[in-house]
């Protein structure tokens, strides 16, 4: 009996961690593909945060994947403005597939606030980057954001992570507690 208490506590702890985790109220994506390329076109797109409500943001660092033998990636326009313009630290990496961009702030937190929330009112959405390709053959252009985690992100206030979000301590905890349950229930049936 006591068993499959433990075990269905397991199993609640473990669902509801599936199910807790926080909604996330930025979201980056790209904006501008199009649907399709004939060989040599040229085309940009932009890397835009939405939902902003009252985040600034800090510094960010993405990597942008797309099909070599599609398309070349060579130019890039950074947004450095909302982050204080010449005092940013910023840079680009190319190689085929793959663009590896960042941009850091040097100012305070309440500078950028300044600079991204005029009279106090963020704006819902900022553009970070526009990035240009050359079609190399004709086709349909997949570019995507890849490689989210601790060396890809956005930060906002106090240099926090803010995309993607990260798990809220409380969903840490029950997550925790289902594990526990059921290694004891593990045990307890050997």
């Amino acid at each position: 009996m006591k068993t499959k208490m433990l075990r269905n506590l397991a199993l609640a702890g473990v669902a509801t961690f599936g199910l807790a985790h926080p909604a996330a109220a930025i979201t980056v994506n790209v904006v501008g593909t199009p649907g399709a390329v004939t060989a040599g076109d040229n085309f940009s797109v932009d890397i835009v945060i939405s939902g902003i409500v009252d985040e600034i943001i800090t510094a960010w660092d993405i990597d942008v994947a797309f099909d070599p033998a599609l398309l070349s990636n060579g130019l890039i326009a950074l947004n450095t403005i909302p982050l204080g313009g010449a005092d940013t630290i910023f840079d680009a990496f190319f190689s085929a597939g793959l663009t590896d961009v960042f941009v850091v702030s040097l100012l305070s937190d309440a500078d950028i606030r300044a600079l991204q929330c005029p009279g106090g009112v963020c704006a819902p959405t900022l553009t970070l980057a526009t990035l240009g390709f050359t079609a190399l053959a004709d086709g349909t252009p997949a570019i995507d954001l890849v490689n989210w985690g601790l060396a890809n992100d956005v930060k906002c206030a106090d240099n926090l992570q803010c995309y993607p979000p990260l798990p809220e301590p409380g969903t840490l905890a029950l997550l925790s507690l289902g594990l526990l349950g059921l290694g004891l229930s593990r045990l307890r049936s050997v």
